[in-house]
C-alpha cells in the first residue's frame, strides 16, 4: 500500500509540474555540446546560451529541446514534512543502525521506458571533503517487467527491481574516502516503468542535511517550474527535478572548485 501511494503521488505530482516547461541546465559547454550529439542536434552553442550567472538555457531553448532530450523524473520531501518521513527514517534506523541525524532528503525517482542512468558514485572521488554520503538505501516501489536492473559493475552485482526490496550500501570507508568500486548505474528500463525511493546517509552531520533548501534567484522562472539536470556526460545523464539546487550557478560552483 505505501509503495502504491508513494508512486501515485509522484506521478501526480510531476504531471502538474510538467504544465510548465522544464528549464534545462548542465554540468559545462562540454557536457552541452555531448548530450546535443547523442541527440543527433547540429546546434553551435557557446557560453552566451546559457543565461546570466548560470549554466542553464532559457525557457524557449529548453522547450526547443524538450523532445530530443530523455531523462528521469525526481521529487523530493524532507524530514518532518510528513508523518512517513519520520516512520520511514526510524524503519531504517532500526534495520540498518545508520544514524538518524544523518540523513538527508527522501527522493522519489521513476524511470519511463528506455530511460537509465550512466556509471557513478554517490560520493565524490578524491577529494578530502567529509560532508558527502557515506551510505544509500534504495527501496524499489515497483516490479519492472524486463531491465531497470541495479547494476554495480566493478562488483559483478545486478539487482533486478522487485516491489517492497530494500538496496543498501556503502559509498565511503571508514575513513570517510569514496570508494570507487561502489560505482553503479541503472540500467535502461525496456519493458514497464520503474520507481524508486532512496535517501542518501552522510559521513557527518552538519547544519544544512535533512532541511529544505532556499531557492536561488536564478534563472528567472515561474513558480514551482521544474528543473532538467544533465550532469558530466560521461558520468550521469540528465534527470527532471521538483526543487532547485546552486549546482548550475556559476559563481557558486566556482567557490567550491576553490576550496582547499
Amino acid at each position: 500500500m505505501e509503495c502504491d501511494r508513494l508512486t501515485m503521488v509522484h506521478d501526480k505530482y510531476v504531471s502538474e509540474l510538467n504544465k510548465q516547461v522544464p528549464i534545462i541546465c548542465f554540468d559545462s559547454i562540454k557536457s552541452f555540446r555531448e548530450y546535443l550529439k547523442e541527440a543527433k542536434l547540429k546546434f553551435k552553442v557557446s557560453l552566451n546560451d546559457f543565461t546570466e550567472g548560470t549554466t542553464c538555457i532559457n525557457e524557449t531553448f529548453s522547450k526547443t529541446l524538450q523532445p530530443h532530450f530523455k531523462w528521469s523524473y525526481s521529487t523530493a520531501f524532507y524530514p518532518g514534512e510528513s508523518k512517513f518521513s519520520t516512520i520511514f527514517a526510524e524503519r531504517i534506523s532500526r534495520a540498518t543502525g545508520l544514524k538518524l541525524e544523518n540523513g538527508g532528503k527522501f527522493q522519489i525517482t521513476s524511470y519511463p521506458q528506455n530511460i537509465g542512468y550512466k556509471n557513478h558514485t554517490d560520493c565524490i572521488v578524491d577529494t578530502d571533503e567529509k560532508r558527502d554520503r557515506f551510505a544509500t538505501i534504495l527501496v524499489y516501489l515497483k516490479d519492472v517487467e524486463e531491465g531497470g536492473e541495479t547494476k554495480f559493475p566493478q562488483l559483478g552485482i545486478s539487482v533486478k527491481p522487485h516491489k517492497g526490496l530494500a538496496l543498501i550500501w556503502n559509498s565511503m570507508n571508514t575513513r570517510g574516502e569514496c570508494d570507487p568500486t561502489s560505482i553503479h548505474n541503472a540500467a535502461k528500463v525496456i519493458k514497464g516503468h520503474k520507481f524508486i525511493i532512496q535517501r542518501w546517509y552522510y559521513y557527518h552531520n552538519f547544519p544544512a542535511l535533512g532541511k529544505r533548501p532556499p531557492q536561488p534567484a536564478l534563472p528567472k522562472r515561474g513558480d514551482y517550474q521544474p528543473r532538467v539536470s544533465c550532469d558530466e556526460y560521461k558520468q550521469g545523464s540528465c534527470r527532471w527535478y521538483d526543487e532547485w539546487n546552486y549546482d548550475h550557478i556559476v559563481d557558486y560552483t566556482a567557490n567550491l572548485h576553490n576550496l582547499v
